[in-house]
């Protein structure tokens, strides 16, 4: 089923399917009202009667609503119509990561921590929220032409409320990046996304999986129990510092992993301002453990064959057989007791001197503020509101006739043209806000955004409807007036809309008029009208002779006898109609033994009886929707 060409809630225009999943379709759309572009997530229609899907489909939209942040899809709109569950979203330009990464292969490495930093700051909002994502994976980061990073797809997030995860969450996520917790079903908090993320990286700077297998229960596994081979061995390339961020995001022990995104994101800054210098997070205890230090810096070291090798703090403490890793070992044997304690105490005078310096700053800043040192409100301008205000008066007002005496003016310069509810020409918005103070100089600029009015109204073919007063009514429901003008027409039957100016197709807007020219059936020609009198008076006397008291029997004679015998008496039944149950209306026409005498527009839901009349004892009746056969039969008249 396709719903290209449909119209959502009255205003989401369906232009083109952008993506699927096994849970749900993406549709590029239009907003009629806002006129803009949005992606709008429809639950797939086999999907829909599942209580389970249905509910991981409004936690996606209630997850994502309450966030805003530029690296996450905002959420616009969420609804039911038609039975189909829909999400209304940011539609961005751009493309997946998972395919970014499948073109590129390996990422160079500052452009992979750029990419992860910006993931991180969103999924640092969302935990700042207590919404824990659960499905982390590139496929799930949209990635826009510019590089900026959006995190969408919060179908199994759920809030973090510290209660146990029942068996029905077991291995929720994606296999290739959910993290160990997730596999055995087990709780799961910020630090699951945090391990989804450390994966994400590793793709990105190895073009690999850390763990693949055509069986995934055998992935879920090796989460569970297999160590990673480590970055560098795929790409040299990648600093020491950064595969020790990697590997700590990665930690089988949640204990062991980054307790926040903040302390990644720290961390992974200070990889890209110095790859090799020593980065501690701040510790909240005074003994850290040995996950407490986020990057071990590169540690030189004089191998048995005289080469100078290179190694990490964490590469020292891995089992795996490496030439490195075993000097490292060797190293760290010899690093004495008294070193890491004078490494401790040289830690402690720094931060020391730099609270002292801070605070001191902080003194500094604050005297200067206070003895004017920045300026007072007195050098400062308020700028003034001039939202809904015409542009024009605006203009008038504050750049024609400004006080010159003030020493300042403003300069309001056109932005957008919107579509807005407000007179055409009005300010709907401005930049700086209203209240806002400004430095105080010779021109202040005010840039405005300016209503174009409502949004264009497409107009439809009304000449296939036969009752003018329903056509009357919808046009006034959008805004429009109408006006009927009534035409002679030798085709178009009596009371039917011969045409409509503007024609179908043309673009209006609210309070503008519409004609309807409506038939007036053909033009009577003078011998017809003595015709026509002819028969009004006829038509006067048969009424008169109605009106006359009924004769007895005895009074009639034998003409009057023998022809109201001879009158054949007519039989009638009665046929109950519905508007169509697929779509909200359709014309539903009703031919009798093969001529119309139905025809009339139903909504949905919406009822009406005809009466069928005839000299037999049934008749044939088929009934149509917009043309289309619904239902032939015999009916019996009575």
């Amino acid at each position: 089923m396709t719903l290209i060409g449909n119209v959502l809630a009255g205003r989401y225009e369906i232009l083109e399917e952008i993506g699927s999943g096994g849970m749900a379709v993406v549709y590029k759309a239009r907003c009629q009202l806002l006129n803009r572009y949005v992606a709008v997530k429809v639950l797939r229609p086999d999907l829909q009667n599942d209580a389970e899907f249905v509910r991981r489909f409004n936690v996606e939209a209630q997850a994502a609503a309450s966030l805003t942040h530029p690296n996450i899809v905002s959420i616009f709109d969420v609804g039911v119509e038609n039975g189909l569950h829909y999400i209304v979203m940011e539609y961005v330009e751009g493309e997946t990561l998972k395919k970014y990464i499948e073109k590129k292969g390996v990422l160079p490495w500052r452009e992979a921590v750029d990419y992860v930093i910006q993931i991180a700051r969103g999924l640092d909002q969302a935990h700042k929220n207590s919404i824990v994502h659960r499905d982390i994976k590139p496929h799930n980061i949209i990635m826009t032409s510019d590089g900026v990073m959006k995190v969408t797809d919060f179908g199994i997030a759920r809030a973090n409320m510290q209660s146990t995860v029942t068996c029905e969450d077991t291995a929720i996520g994606s296999v290739h990046y959910i993290s160990p917790e997730q596999a055995r079903g087990g709780y799961t908090d910020e630090r699951s996304d945090i391990y989804s993320l450390g994966v994400v990286l590793y793709e990105m700077l190895t073009g690999k999986l850390p763990f693949d297998n055509e069986r995934p229960v055998t992935v879920a596994i090796m989460h569970l129990q297999s160590e990673p081979v480590l970055p560098r061995e795929y790409n040299i390339s990648i600093p020491l510092t950064l595969e020790n961020v990697v590997m700590k995001a990665m930690a089988k022990d949640v204990a062991s992993r980054y307790k926040n995104t903040s302390e990644m994101i720290a961390d992974l800054t200070a990889v890209l301002n110095d790859p090799e210098r020593t980065v501690v997070s701040e510790q909240t205890e005074e003994q850290p453990d040995a996950d407490s230090t986020l990057i071990m810096p590169a540690v030189k070291l004089d191998g048995a064959d005289g080469k100078t090798e290179e190694l990490s703090g964490k590469e020292a403490g891995e089992e795996k057989i490496r030439e490195e890793k075993n000097n490292m070992a060797e190293r760290k044997n010899r690093i004495s007791q008294n070193e890491i304690d004078k490494k401790k105490e040289k830690k402690v005078i720094s931060f020391a001197i730099a609270s002292a310096a801070a605070i001191i700053i902080v003194i500094v800043l604050a005297f200067m503020w206070v003895s004017g040192f920045f300026g007072t409100d007195s050098s400062k301008i308020v700028i003034p509101s001039l939202e809904g205000m015409l542009y024009e008066e605006a203009v008038e007002k504050y750049v024609k006739n400004a006080d010159e005496s003030l020493g300042y003016g403003f300069n309001i310069i056109k932005g957008d043209n919107v579509v807005s509810d407000k007179e055409k020409g009005t300010i709907v918005s401005q930049s700086p806000k209203a209240g806002s103070k400004q430095e105080k100089k010779d021109i202040i600029m005010i840039t405005v955004e300016i209503s174009e009015g409502k949004e264009d109204i497409r107009l439809e073919n009304y000449t296939k409807y036969r009752d003018e007063r329903e056509v009357e009514i919808a046009l006034k429901k959008l805004g429009l007036r109408v006006d009927f003008v009534e035409e002679y027409s030798e085709d178009i039957p009596k009371g039917s809309i011969i045409r409509q100016d503007p024609s179908s197709g043309s673009y209006v807007r609210p309070g503008d008029e519409v004609v309807l020219y409506i038939s007036k059936g053909p033009e009577k020609t003078e011998e017809e009208e003595k015709e026509k009198e002819t028969e009004k008076t006829d038509d006067t006397k048969k009424e008169e002779e109605k009106q006359e008291p009924d004769k007895t029997e005895s009074e009639k004679t034998p003409d009057e006898k023998t022809n109201e015998g001879e009158k054949v008496q007519k039989k009638s039944s009665t046929l109950t109609l519905y508007g169509p149950k697929d779509k909200e209306s359709a014309v539903v026409q009703v031919n009798v033994n093969g001529r119309t005498v139905y025809s009339k527009k139903l909504l949905k839901g919406e009822s009406d009886v005809v009466r069928l009349e005839g000299t037999t004892n049934s008749v044939d009746v088929e009934i149509l929707h917009d043309g289309v056969s619904q239902q032939k039969g015999t009916v019996r008249l009575h």
